[in-house]
């Protein structure tokens, strides 16, 4: 029972929040043009009412075609009813409505418009309900938008009349909607109206206004059914159709149509295609001489079809039968030879016209050769696709608005808006999808060409699955927005796979649509649906304890646990480990050097040259920093398979924090692995875990140095790598380019970049504020720190965050501005240790400063040609022990970051030296996948790495 209340606010935050998140915008958008509080919450309603107004208009099709069915076969149920009983009733009943076609899901399917009521119902009356701003205000005779009315008062007594009013409109839109229906939908409606009455009677008069104005809108719309149905509406169809055919053309007509060459434009697009292609950057296997040659073809070859195209209008006299037919082939003709005229064709560029080319010039080819060929002939002979436009569609937008961000999003939550936000934004992107299809669906139903936009949403649908589940391109750790490995991009292989892909699934596809089998991908993209909700919320629960807290966005208090986890003991040990995430060990040899003052700040500190990384990221190092040998990939992939690595890595730290015992007061602040409630089911002592340290300290630090800052938004990050993981491989880079995702998806990279390093540097400079010496017992300490991490937005000489800042690139390799956060970070932290020599506790205190791997830059590795990514393997370690008291010093030890939990916990280290371990790879669910090197000497010796 006690996960009962949690249970209802994660299903409120997935249901109920994101409607809120967009009445809540509607709202004060409408209230800053209106300036009156009341005529915004009409707008409120008008708005929410025509966004769902498609749906209600589908469900309504969908009631009236399960009616239609149930009215073939009641009067026959009823007269089994009245003469059989039990299981021969039961099994006549079931036989009789299977050969009608009905099934029970036709009842659910069509009571959609009903259960859409539901959510946002309680979205209204949980956000009108406690809306501070109507408090007090008046409009139209309420006095308080926030009360009840209570418009007529009879002693102690008062009655509300708005309720009453939304319910006489309620009835009489039920009385128009239901004049024609059966007496069991007349008794649901009328009883809705009552229930409405009953929850709404005490409402406040603001909710109970915006559910009445639902109401006329409700009644309108009726009205206008009424209206057309009074019009004979089949009749009006088929004047509207007459009109259709002789103003926009009949698709079926192919009189008077030359009949010769039928598939000229096919052939001349496929040829330039195809050189297209082959000309792209990704035709690796091609020399460039030879490429350019093929990308002066294939232009030539795009002009050939433009001018074949204009002349295959004339020649079918397009304007006479295909009206709305011409004016698509014009406009896309027009934009493709702009494209053309645009660019000089090498490279990238050359690459992105073969496939903007080919996909622009495919359309009119199509559409002017399905004038003269009947292509359902080929395609479709025995049954129409027409039916697959609806649940591909659905699909679709499902599948790229809603499934793959909210599976993006459960990887690294903490980054990103809190959940409810998220759902929002993703709800508002399946809106603006599921309006663009129906849009598409209306204009190909006009042309009376649903059967095309079935086929190839039919098609695309399954493609796009086919990419997002079974074919996903491994591009490494997507880190700041940046993809780690851009050469899989580039590579011909793309091609290849796209081109199997095309063929595997095309012939799939057509055999089941020519086959008459259109029924099971109808059920395939059904399932798919269901699926996708249905893992897409147990994802989200799963990540329910990463969510970021917007009750923490805006605070500048210091945090409860602020005092415990930097706390200190004036007269018992401390170990403080800070991880710099990406600093390059070998870094500090020119800090040093160029930097003189940090060699006097680090006084007591031993710095060992020769650390190795776990691995070449954060996920596969940073577990072993604090669990040791027992949390290095080899080591966990030895393990049961059947526990997932949160679980293993949760259970070590757990191991790890129970060996420092019940006097040391531990405090972990770690943000790839940690999970509190893995780790509490473990754990034997009282240790505080912390995954996400939330906004105080950064809003604490903007307030007292008076910044400005933009708080940016990442969160259509999340919309941009859907595309990128459902669509081929040879389009990819089409989405990311040059370190860019799609221009319009990330317009406010920068700021969200730019605060995530603030978040780090605030806390860094107040380190000696909010520090204290109350501790009664030892205490251990570990700080997970981005500040190091890559984009780097300081220039050397001025420790200031800046955007985007330009990168200096050393002749020896060194990023400047990766130093130049280095050097910030090391004299920031020096202010803290300041501060420990004041309070008294630095000789009592053992510190350790460490990274989990560097980054591509090290000038040593450069100069040795190490290529092992040229300094990832390079972590920083330094260390000041206990009463350590003199001047900075080397040690050139062969050693590891893994060794820094060995020597935490007091255990010996039993790394062998001479077969220190490096793993370049990336985790799946219950293990690591990659490569294992073995260094049997320094990190630097090119003939020390060997593959396992």
């Amino acid at each position: 029972m006690r996960q009962f209340p949690a249970m209802l606010d994660f299903f409120y935050t997935i249901l109920i929040a994101p409607l809120e998140y967009w009445m809540h915008a509607v709202l004060c958008w409408g209230y800053d043009r209106l300036h009156v509080w009341g005529w915004a919450i009409v707008v409120m309603s008008l708005v929410v009412n025509f966004v769902i107004l498609p749906i209600y208009v589908k469900a309504e099709s969908w009631q009236e075609e399960e009616r239609a069915i149930r009215k073939r076969f009641e009067a026959k149920e009823a007269m089994i009813k009245a003469v059989f009983k039990g299981q021969e009733r039961f099994a006549m009943i079931s036989t009789m409505q299977r050969q009608a076609g009905y099934t029970p899901l036709l009842t659910l399917r069509s009571s959609i418009g009903f259960f859409l009521q539901i959510p946002f119902f309680f979205a209204a009356y949980h956000f009108l309900s406690h809306f501070a701003p109507l408090s007090g205000v008046s409009f139209l005779g309420l006095t308080d938008l926030s009360k009840p009315d209570a418009m007529i008062s009879l002693g102690n007594w008062s009655i509300n009349v708005m309720p009453i009013l939304m319910t006489v409109i309620n009835l009489f839109s039920a009385l128009v909607y239901t004049h024609n229906l059966s007496r069991r939908d007349k008794i649901q409606l009328y009883g809705m109206a009552a229930v409405f009455l009953v929850l709404l009677y005490d409402a406040a008069s603001g909710l109970v206004l915006y559910w009445t104005c639902n109401n006329i809108f409700s009644l309108g719309k009726n009205i206008v059914y009424d209206l057309f149905d009074r019009m004979n509406f089949s009749s009006l169809m088929a004047r509207v159709n007459f009109w259709r055919q002789q103003t926009i053309g009949r698709p079926d007509s192919k009189e008077g149509h030359p009949t010769a060459y039928p598939w000229l434009l096919v052939g001349v697009w496929l040829f330039a295609t195809i050189l297209a292609f082959a000309s792209s950057n990704q035709m690796s296997i091609l020399p460039e001489t030879i490429k350019l040659h093929f990308s002066t073809v294939s232009d030539i070859g795009y002009l050939l079809l433009a001018a074949l195209s204009i002349i295959e209008i004339v020649r079918l006299r397009l304007w006479r039968d295909h009206k709305v037919m011409l004016l698509v082939v014009a406009v896309i003709l027009w934009y493709g030879l702009k494209v053309w005229y645009k660019w000089f064709f090498a490279g990238d560029n050359r690459h992105q016209f073969s496939l903007i080319g080919g996909v622009l010039f495919l359309i009119p080819t199509l559409a002017l050769t399905s004038v003269r060929v009947n292509f359902s002939k080929f395609l479709y002979p025995k049954k129409s696709p027409a039916t697959l436009f609806t649940s591909a569609s659905i699909w679709l937008v499902i599948l790229i608005a809603g499934y793959l961000p909210i599976q993006a999003y459960c990887t690294a939550p903490e980054i990103f808006s809190p959940a409810a936000d998220i759902l929002a934004k993703s709800l508002c992107w399946i809106v603006v999808g599921g309006v663009l299809f129906w849009v598409i669906g209306q204009l190909f139903s006009i042309q009376g060409r649903l059967n095309v936009a079935g086929y190839l949403f039919g098609f695309l649908a399954v493609l796009f699955t086919v990419y997002a589940f079974l074919l996903p391109m491994n591009v490494g750790t997507i880190d700041a927005f940046q993809i780690a490995d851009t050469a899989p991009l580039y590579q011909f292989r793309n091609l290849a796979v796209d081109f199997a892909v095309f063929s595997v699934v095309g012939a799939l596809f057509v055999f089941l649509v020519r086959s008459g089998r259109s029924k099971w991908l109808q059920n395939f993209f059904v399932l798919c649906i269901v699926a996708a909700i249905g893992n897409g919320t147990f994802s989200l629960w799963q990540s329910q304890n990463k969510w970021r807290d917007m009750s923490h966005t805006e605070s500048v208090d210091l945090p409860d646990f602020n005092d415990r986890l930097f706390g200190f003991s004036k007269t018992k040990p401390n170990t403080v480990v800070v991880m710099l995430d990406a600093f390059t060990g070998t870094h500090m040899r020119q800090i040093v050097e160029e930097f003189p003052d940090i060699k006097d700040a680090y006084r007591g500190f031993t710095w060992y040259s020769d650390t190795l990384a776990t691995g070449g990221n954060t996920i596969t190092s940073i577990a072993s920093m604090l669990c040791g040998l027992r949390c290095t990939p080899e080591a966990l992939n030895a393990e049961k398979p059947e526990n997932l690595l949160a679980e293993k890595i949760n259970r070590h730290y757990a191991e790890f924090v129970n060996t420092l015992g019940n006097d040391v007061e531990a405090s972990i602040y770690e943000r790839n692995w940690l999970e509190p409630q893995r780790f509490k089911q473990h754990a034997k002592v009282d240790a505080l875990t912390i995954r996400s340290l939330g906004d105080s300290y950064l809003n604490r630090y903007i307030e007292a140095n008076n910044l400005e800052v933009g708080k940016g938004s990442s969160d259509s990050f999340l919309l941009a790598v859907s595309f990128f993981n459902a669509t081929p491989w040879s389009m990819k880079n089409l989405i990311y380019r040059d370190g860019r995702w799609i221009s319009d998806f990330m317009r406010d990279k920068s700021s969200t970049l730019l605060l995530r390093a603030l978040r780090d540097w605030a806390l860094f400079e107040q380190l000696p504020d909010i520090s204290n010496v109350n501790a009664e017992k030892s205490t251990f300490k570990f700080i997970d720190s981005e500040m190091t991490h890559r984009p780097w937005m300081m220039e050397l000489g001025e420790c200031r965050l800046q955007k985007d800042v330009k990168q200096h690139v050393r002749d020896d390799g060194l990023n400047e501005n990766h130093m130049a956060t280095e050097v910030c970070a090391l004299r920031s932290l020096s202010k803290w240790f300041g501060w420990m020599r004041e309070q008294g506790i630095y000789d009592n205190t053992r510190i350790i400063l460490a990274s989990d791997h560097g980054q591509p830059d090290s000038p040593e590795a450069k100069s040795r040609l190490l290529g092992i990514d040229d300094g990832v393997a390079e972590a920083l370690f330094l260390m000041k022990d206990f009463n350590a008291d003199y001047p900075f010093k080397e040690s050139k030890e062969l050693t590891s970051n893994k060794n820094i939990g060995e020597i935490i916990a007091g255990r010996p280290v039993r790394e062998d030296v001479h077969r220190r371990t490096f793993f370049k790879g990336a985790p799946k669910m219950d293990d690591f996948n990659g490569q294992l090197f073995i260094i049997d000497g320094p990190i630097l010796d090119r003939q020390s790495w060997k593959e396992h």
